[in-house]
């Protein structure tokens, strides 16, 4: 009501961040919208000109629910420096090579710069999306110290 009083507060976090002058190789994975923080890296990354290969696991329960759809598309048909892999797990858009699925440990791995290129590796989505696709990582070899998380929805749950 008119007079009440608010209190807002920004994300929590802060250290969830690229910067032009970091020289590895970065891996981004998000589900649904939490594409959103790793928009704004990508955009950095590409109007920068630091040559570090990024590339983007983006898994979706649709091609209609993907956010930035066409700036990806475009994006990744032209630059050098960004590689996008989707992964649908409801549906998939016409003419894709594989049914619906949702994300595994073997299609993370296969789909994701190896350990061994150390990429800096930055994770958002749904809480549980982010908890079992970093212990993935993890169990896979890659140090925790390079992987970043930002999360969204709440803290727990049934796997």
């Amino acid at each position: 009501m008119v007079g009440d009083q608010l209190e807002i507060r920004g994300p929590v976090g802060g250290w969830f961040v690229w910067r032009p002058t970091d020289p590895n190789p970065v891996q981004l994975i998000a589900g649904g919208s939490g594409i959103v923080p790793l928009m704004s890296m990508i955009r950095a990354h590409e109007a920068s000109g630091n040559p570090s290969q990024f590339r983007l696991l983006y898994s979706l329960k649709s091609p209609e629910s993907g956010f930035y759809r066409e700036e990806l598309l475009t994006l990744n048909q032209g630059s050098p420096k960004l590689t996008v892999d989707y992964v649908y797990t409801r549906k998939v858009p016409e003419g894709w090579p594989m049914a619906p699925k949702r994300l595994t440990a073997e299609t993370l791995l296969a789909s994701i710069l190896p350990a061994d290129m150390a990429p800096d590796i930055f994770i958002c989505g749904q809480t549980m999306f982010v908890e079992t696709v970093t212990e993935w990582m993890v169990q896979a070899g890659y140090p925790t110290a390079s992987i970043k998380t930002e999360r969204f929805g709440g803290t727990g749950g049934i796997r």
